[in-house]
């Protein structure tokens, strides 16, 4: 049976929205997945990649600064924003990527300017809900390579890197999660296979990419874009249009 998270999008309540986000390029995997459930339920939402006011309803979407540089892309979704890109618009996300953080990420200094660039943006536009957004995980190494790097006291890739994502991702949900402004990529990537992909760095537990999700290790395959998809929509549908961010 799915679960709540994973229930068909409700159509007729996303048609009515005005959704702006801001991402690169696992955005494009969430995207695509959102044409690929249309395509199956036969629902209908607009996608449209503009920097500009939405001028009807459905998906305006546009990049942000340069992937490795998440600050870049906090200042860059804020100008956008301030610039007019939100006027009229319901809703507003902001997604860093896996690029942006590693094993030397402040990742405690990155959500601090995430959380405060975001707070601003929902000072200065009260008619729009501004959601905040996990970052996406990575598939860790696994097998003879990484059993032999921790034979000899290195880590297997990826490990460290979603550490520094679990720090980032854990300060996103203390702050935004009771208020459901949280649209949570890295809980949908890590644990909707029935199971938890957790890995264990020094003692130390982190959410990781489900291998299942995903060809590269990163990026999501056609299963993993429509359940990171599938739950982007039912957070929108749930969101009331025009509801002021607290």
């Amino acid at each position: 049976m799915a679960t709540a998270q994973h229930a068909i999008p409700e159509w007729q309540a996303l048609e009515k929205k005005r959704v702006v986000f801001g991402h690169q390029s696992v955005g494009y995997n969430i995207l695509n997945g959102v044409t690929l459930l249309a395509n199956r339920d036969g629902g209908k939402i607009d996608i449209h990649e503009q920097r500009t006011a939405p001028t009807m309803q459905g998906i305006s979407h546009f990049t942000i600064g340069k992937n490795g540089d998440p600050l870049s892309k906090i200042r860059d979704f804020a100008a956008a924003i301030d610039g007019g890109a939100a006027q009229g618009a319901d809703i507003a996300l902001m997604k860093l990527c896996y690029v942006d953080f590693n094993a030397t990420t402040d990742a405690r200094q990155v959500a601090n300017a995430y959380i405060a660039s975001l707070e601003s943006l929902a000072q200065k536009h009260p008619d729009t809900n501004f959601v905040a957004v996990t970052v996406p995980l990575m598939a860790v190494q696994t097998g003879p390579k990484a059993w032999i790097k921790r034979l000899i006291g290195r880590q297997p890739n990826g490990y460290l890197d979603n550490v520094r994502r679990a720090e980032f991702n854990t300060q996103l949900r203390e702050r935004y999660l009771a208020s459901g402004r949280l649209f949570d990529i890295a809980k949908v990537e890590t644990e909707s296979t029935g199971k938890s992909c957790m890995t264990y760095v020094d003692g130390q537990e982190a959410e990781a990419l489900c291998p299942e999700f995903t060809n590269d290790g990163g990026h999501l395959n056609e299963r993993g874009q429509k359940l990171v998809a599938t739950a982007f929509l039912n957070l929108i549908s749930s969101l009331s249009a025009k509801q002021a961010a607290k």
